[in-house]
């Protein structure tokens, strides 16, 4: 159902050129020499905030996406002099310095090796360095929690990066230079490089249009869907090749929709709902109704999506998965619930609604009939709807079930 060379998103494979794997190689130095010292510092070092920014700036550069000059490199080191306190008069000095300072990290000569290697990965904006610098001071804390989380193996990759990202997004946003801004964009960079296994996403300007591309926004969310890029699909091998895709790889543009019904141009692919309490009028009595049934369709996507790599598509419906059999669609309706009184009514509203819908949107085409619940239902439910051959599918845990496999 997804096209073998894009997958079901319609992004391109990454081609993964000789100056592709030439940019790659300069990111994954950078990654090697932070983990080096991360490894290297002891756990007080690590809590420590001014180890913290020696950190975050060693994820920076002085000269954009070529950076082949030696600026950055003599940048960096003063910063690591800086650090260390020590004047810095010369790579081999600084060696000897850092040699002292972390005895892990090899002989004065591996030292020396280290600080030889050019390094960097995000040219962020010089203006915001200060402010971005303060903010990790004053949030030292939660910053250091995000390192050692993203610094340590997961058998549940996603739900680390989940986390991760959380204990960053929930330390605000911070004033630099007139404006607002995300602590995404700043220390993405040395979260990706401290993770060994390599799927916490850099966040910056380079990954917007990929964002835009994907329909989520620069967040949590925004950081857990642009590290389910990686893997075969499009070819990304970690997120060092996932941030160069970003920068190098052309992107389709997303269609524009034309809004005429009955045509499959008019549907969108689903777009991530907020799952914060939203306020319904039903029958006068204000009822919190769209948490559950947002989430729901939520979790249905993201199904969908990343296991199976199939887009479905929603418009004044919950969900459309095209082509699910052979030269036929699948019209889902999402509820909430389906026992006593309330549910029952949801039940009835939604083979109401399939019908209209079908009957509607898309009367030339075939299509099948599902209703998506949060739990199994009970028999009376089964056997209504396969009266009137209307699939069922509910979620238990992460996984999806039904009368129907998808």
């Amino acid at each position: 159902m997804a096209d073998k060379s894009s997958g079901g998103l319609g992004l391109p494979r990454f081609q993964r050129n000789e100056k592709q794997q030439r940019w790659v190689a300069s990111e994954r130095r950078t990654a090697k020499l932070i983990q080096s010292l991360w490894k290297a510092a002891g756990q007080k070092e690590r809590t420590d905030p001014r180890f913290l920014c020696l950190l975050v700036q060693c994820g920076w550069n002085t000269q954009g996406r070529k950076n082949e000059g030696d600026s950055t490199r003599r940048w960096r080191n003063q910063k690591i002099a800086e650090y260390l306190r020590v004047e810095y008069d010369s790579d081999q000095q600084l060696a000897q310095q850092l040699h002292s300072r972390f005895k892990s990290l090899g002989s004065s000569k591996k030292c020396l090796s280290i600080l030889r290697k050019r390094t960097g990965i995000v040219l962020y904006y010089t203006a915001w360095h200060p402010a971005t610098l303060r903010f990790v001071k004053k949030h030292s804390k939660g910053v250091a929690l995000a390192f050692k989380q993203v610094s340590s193996g997961s058998a549940h990759v996603f739900d680390k990066v989940r986390n991760v990202a959380t204990v960053i997004e929930s330390l605000g946003v911070f004033p630099a230079a007139g404006k607002l801004v995300s602590p995404f964009k700043g220390l993405t960079p040395v979260l990706s490089c401290l993770d060994p296994q390599s799927r916490f996403p850099i966040m910056n300007k380079r990954t917007d249009a990929l964002l835009h591309r994907i329909e989520r926004e620069a967040n949590k969310e925004g950081i857990v869907a642009l590290s389910k890029l990686i893997g075969r699909t499009y070819d990304i091998r970690d997120a060092r090749e996932l941030d160069v895709y970003a920068s190098t790889e052309k992107l389709p543009k997303l269609k524009r929709r034309n809004g005429k019904s009955g045509s499959a141009d008019a549907f969108k692919d689903i777009g991530f709902k907020s799952e914060m309490n939203s306020i319904g009028q039903i029958t006068a009595k204000k009822t919190v109704i769209a948490k559950l049934h947002n989430k729901l369709t939520n979790d249905l996507r993201e199904y969908l999506l990343w296991r199976y790599k199939i887009a479905p598509k929603e418009h004044r419906f919950d969900a459309l998965v095209s082509g699910w059999k052979k030269g036929r669609d699948l019209l889902i309706e999402a509820k909430t619930g389906s026992e006593g009184a309330s549910g029952r009514a949801q039940i009835r509203q939604a083979i109401g609604q399939l019908y209209d819908y079908r009957f509607t949107h898309m009367p030339s085409k075939k299509v099948d009939l599902a209703i998506l619940l949060r739990k199994e239902p009970g028999v009376d439910v089964k056997v209504l709807l396969n009266s009137l051959g209307i699939e069922l599918l509910w979620f238990k845990g992460k996984s999806l079930f039904g009368t129907v496999s998808l």
